[in-house]
């Protein structure tokens, strides 16, 4: 197998673009919805007879990547004990960052002053102090007052004192060496960063004076014709200008996800190499790969509870982190009719008789639209 490295990286890449041969990379599965229609969709999908489904999602893998640099690196241990501590992540977060009670914090709850909704402000705003949002910018988003936002950035610093460092590290690195790497070694490079980012910034006070300029022709009352037409000339240039400054922010942004969820995609390959050849070796079909989930068809007469606790190796012991993963199984009839393993017969391969009617309306309307077929 050809390694690629800093000194062919090139070479193959040119390679690559210049190669017009079609390959085929069979279905898309991810940009499949998971909700209405589509789960109608993705319930006509089964196994071929004689087979079961059996589907492992990975937990919270970002979260948990970032959890274990902030451990490795800064000697942070406030995001990674949550996990090791097993409880819901953002209810566990709010709940550290307000300072509030549970019950506060629990899904669709609304703080003690019902202003806002903790645990949904902790999800994004997990993302907003990742991509360097401001307060206000936040505030917004989140429909919520400036102090109310301002209140949720300095206490997330005090709760997650390495998380902004580790953003900004991430950051630095890219612009001083135009790469960043995974945990795994696995590189993605930013050529073009320290020539835009430098021109970007030569040319900052000349953009400030266009918007100053272009602010002053707006509020004339009667603007001129030769007005309009430096207004014209005026947002051109800002177009051109403000694009090179984006283009930094984006670059940054990725800078960040290529580490986070780069390192993601680097466990899941691992885990769908193994699975592979597990598949190999014992007759089982592997048949996609979904975000941060695999799905197998298993022989009936090996769908046991060891084969789930072989699953469940795969996807948690492949990899390993400073802390733990896991996942969530599912044993599947036809996509999407999911029944826990607790909720499954093995010995006769069918859900438990309590279960058995869990997916039964469904099943029945399918049958209906069949006959009118």
């Amino acid at each position: 197998m050809l390694q690629v490295n800093d000194a062919n990286y090139h070479a193959i890449v040119r390679k690559l673009i210049a190669d017009e041969r079609k390959v085929p990379k069979g279905t898309n599965l991810q940009n499949m919805p998971s909700k209405g229609a589509g789960t109608r969709v993705r319930n006509c999908f089964v196994p071929k007879r004689g087979f079961t489904f059996v589907g492992a999602d990975l937990g919270q893998i970002e979260p948990r990547v970032m959890s274990a640099i902030m451990w490795d690196r800064y000697g942070d241990n406030s995001l990674r004990q949550i996990f090791l501590d097993g409880v819901d992540l953002y209810t566990t977060m709010a709940m550290m960052t307000f300072n509030i009670a549970e019950e506060f914090c629990v899904d669709k709850a609304y703080d003690p002053t019902g202003t806002f909704k903790p645990r949904s402000m902790m999800k994004t705003g997990v993302l907003a102090v990742s991509y360097d949002q401001s307060p206000r910018a936040f505030a917004k988003k989140m429909n919520v007052t400036d102090e109310v936002a301002a209140y949720f950035f300095e206490n997330f610093d005090r709760t997650f004192p390495s998380f902004k460092t580790m953003v900004a590290d991430i950051r630095g690195f890219m612009a001083r060496y135009g790469y960043v790497e995974t945990l795994y070694g696995r590189k993605r490079r930013f050529l073009d960063y320290a020539s835009v980012a430098a021109a970007a910034a030569k040319n900052e006070q000349r953009l400030i004076r266009f918007y100053t300029e272009r602010k002053q022709l707006r509020n004339k009352e009667a603007p001129t014709q030769r007005d309009m037409q430096r207004l014209v000339a005026v947002q051109d240039e800002i177009d051109v200008l403000a694009e090179k400054r984006g283009l930094i922010g984006y670059w940054e942004r990725a800078a960040f996800n290529a580490v986070i969820q780069g390192t993601g995609a680097d466990i899941l390959k691992m885990i769908g190499n193994r699975n592979a050849q597990v598949c190999k070796e014992r007759g089982w079909e592997f048949n996609a790969s979904i975000h941060d989930e695999i799905k197998d068809s298993i022989p009936n007469e090996q769908l046991t509870e060891e084969t789930i606790a072989l699953i469940n190796d795969i996807m948690t012991q492949t990899a390993t982190l400073s802390v733990p993963l896991v996942t969530d199984i599912v044993i599947e009839p036809r996509w999407m009719q999911e029944f826990k393993p607790s909720e499954w017969d093995f010995v006769n391969c069918r859900p438990k008789a309590e279960f058995a009617n869990k997916y039964v309306s469904e099943d029945a309307e399918y049958g209906r639209r069949d006959a009118q077929v």
